[in-house]
């Protein structure tokens, strides 16, 4: 779930061309888009890709917004007269996403808890030693990486 001002900011865009491109894709985007209690626009992730497609499309083909939303409303037809559906394939990358959002937090977690095993490591007594001999906190310790 992102606000205007997130999507501005994913999308490296302002507010006012966030707007154009969500007026440009109004049929598309109305199922992915609600408002919260102080009335903001608050867009879901199928929201989020459908309009980072539409920017792409838009540099990549170098298209005014409004041809790129027609040449996104191609493609999407053409998906759903294939096997996968639209939201298929939102979904898996909606999934992806995710997963490379939790893997990045399961990585600075994992360097966080190393840290803590090498300060607890320096500051043991000479006759407890032997348990940083049981649990090395290194980088090539497989069983942290």
């Amino acid at each position: 779930m992102a606000t205007l001002d997130d999507l501005a900011k994913k999308l490296g865009i302002s507010k006012r061309a966030v707007r154009f491109r969500v007026d440009a894709l109004s049929d598309l985007l109305e199922k992915y888009i609600s408002r919260d209690k102080r009335n903001r626009l608050i867009f879901t992730g199928e929201a989020v890709l459908l309009l980072r497609r539409l920017e792409e499309l838009r540099v990549e083909e170098r298209l005014p917004i409004r041809q790129a939303a027609v040449r996104l409303r191609g493609e999407l037809q053409n998906q759903e007269e294939g096997s996968i559906s639209l939201d298929d394939t939102i979904g898996l990358e909606i999934k992806l996403e995710y997963l490379a959002q939790a893997l990045e937090t399961l990585k600075r977690d994992r360097d966080y808890w190393r840290s803590v095993a090498e300060t607890i490591q320096s500051v043991l007594p000479p006759d407890r030693m032997w348990i940083s001999k049981l649990f090395p906190p290194t980088p090539d310790d497989v069983r942290l990486n």
